[in-house]
């Protein structure tokens, strides 16, 4: 159904009149091999906008793609031309882009979950097209307007922030809560600067990379001064550490790999516990998995106290974990996931971001012009970096 989002197929007077230079895009053409070269330009619908995209953010998805496609997910830009039926936007005006776009038709879209359309277009993905280009273009009402003070480079990274709100409504995330976050990579710092907009009584996070840790432990507070994250730990190469515990011979049943692994994750979260001084408490409200590693569900769900919440965020390339089935359902654990965000996300991070309450301006560690795309990419891959920028207008004569 969503091909009803572009039914025109001639691209309107507004746009050929503009005499645009080539639409160079970031295709990906084979695994870690990105090519820059012309891509058509979008056709422009009645009802969109066509925007000359400005910073975008790197990333790395964990989703399978099918080759050759145009990368890119997170971006802003300025608005060149309108759709004749267009009322609420005009040359000239700041906008981010809004990445995924659902059908509006299906059951999933009707109950206002958006971000499991049946039918979703989402930039990047199979069958989509992504921003990283010259040109784009989108529905009106998918490109939000940016307030002049957020700088163009803060406005390629909204759509990262509007998943860390979609993270904090889906693990409920309240005042004088105490978290836990696996991994200190973009996402999880985000994640760990909204709760703590959200007043989060205490912050703790784990990865096994030392220069995210320290990073991690930098990442200071706009409304304190302070470092946002109360206790980060780094944990081993392996993930957690955990390995394949130790064999415990019992007569009376069998035991698995799994079950060792998760006596030994019981272990070590119970002495992270105490480092964090939460050992009285049991352990914390709320897990954000943003790792995907199996180690790190493991330690995830040995940390959470007894009727928490786990949400279960980072993505990977392995299907099926070893798993606490028995500890949920003894704890009483609310286990969930996540895909994306939806529709009040965006809005919500770019009034988070407007008044200051979340800082993504340390996040951006490196930029490339669009021509050295293979390079940011590399940047991004190498763990490194945090946020990574690209100038989706550089490296270009015209």
């Amino acid at each position: 159904m969503a091909e009803f989002h572009f039914l025109n197929k001639v691209q309107p007077p507004q746009v050929t009149s503009l005499n645009l230079p080539p639409n160079h895009s970031c295709n990906l053409v084979a695994k870690r091999k990105i090519v820059v070269r012309p891509n058509d330009l979008p056709i422009l619908q009645p009802d969109g906008v066509l925007v000359k995209p400005g910073p975008s953010c790197g990333g790395v998805g964990g989703r399978p793609v099918k080759y050759p496609i145009v990368m890119g997910h997170e971006s802003s830009g300025e608005v060149i031309a309108v759709g004749d039926l267009v009322k609420s936007h005009k040359i000239g005006d700041r906008v981010a882009i809004e990445p995924g776009l659902p059908c509006r038709r299906c059951i999933n879209c009707k109950e206002g979950r958006v971000n499991i359309c049946l039918d979703m277009r989402y930039c990047g993905a199979p069958g989509s097209v992504g921003s990283l280009s010259r040109y784009f273009t989108l529905p009106a009402d998918m490109a939000p307007h940016i307030p002049d003070h957020i700088s163009w480079d803060e406005a390629g990274c909204i759509q990262p922030l509007a998943v860390g709100v979609q993270i904090g409504k889906r693990v409920d995330l309240r005042p004088h809560k105490t978290l836990a976050i696996f991994g200190c990579g973009p996402i999880g710092l985000i994640t760990a600067a909204v709760a703590h907009a959200y007043s989060a009584r205490k912050i703790i996070a784990f990865d096994n990379n030392p220069d995210r840790v320290e990073f991690a432990k930098k990442y200071i507070s706009p409304l304190t001064g302070k470092p946002i994250i109360d206790h980060v730990f780094l944990i081993d190469g392996s993930g957690a550490g955990i390995g394949d515990g130790e064999i415990n011979d019992h007569e009376d049943h069998e035991e698995t790999l799994g079950d060792r692994k998760w006596e030994q994750a019981k272990k070590i979260a119970a002495e992270f516990a105490e480092k964090a001084g939460l050992l009285e408490e049991e352990g914390v409200d709320r897990v954000v998995e943003a790792t995907g590693a199996e180690d790190c569900m493991l330690l995830g769900i040995a940390i959470a106290k007894q009727g928490g919440t786990y949400l279960a965020v980072g993505l990977s390339h392995i299907q099926t974990n070893n798993f606490p089935t028995l500890a949920v359902s003894n704890k009483e654990i609310n286990v969930m996931g996540l895909t994306r965000y939806t529709a009040s996300c965006f809005p919500s991070a770019l009034d988070m971001l407007s008044r200051g309450v979340v800082d993504l301006k340390q996040l951006l560690t490196k930029t490339f012009p669009l021509t050295q795309a293979t390079e940011a990419f590399e940047a991004v891959a190498a763990g490194g970096d945090m946020k990574v920028i690209i100038k989706n207008q550089e490296g270009f004569d015209n």
